[in-house]
């Protein structure tokens, strides 16, 4: 699963449609959704990581990871 950083510019939110696309993944889209909540949607979807394109000045900038145990307890395995 992929999204993005709060509030991301709409470069971004494209830039993580078409990573989505070309990983076959799902993208969720953000908005104000806490990291709990995309967690929780993750942790639904059966999926065991979520994607997070961070930005800087409106720019895609870097992708970050969460990494989900069947508990839905979550760390960020890469950031």
């Amino acid at each position: 699963m992929i999204t993005t950083s709060r509030y991301a510019s709409k470069e971004t939110k494209d830039e993580a449609k078409k990573i989505a696309q070309k990983r076959a993944e799902k993208y969720i889209a953000r908005g104000k959704k806490t990291i709990e909540k995309i967690v929780e949607s993750a942790r639904r979807s059966g999926e065991h990581k979520v994607l997070i394109l961070e930005e800087k000045n409106n720019k895609p900038l870097k992708l970050s990871i969460l990494q989900i145990d069947e508990l839905g307890r979550w760390k960020w395995i890469s950031n």
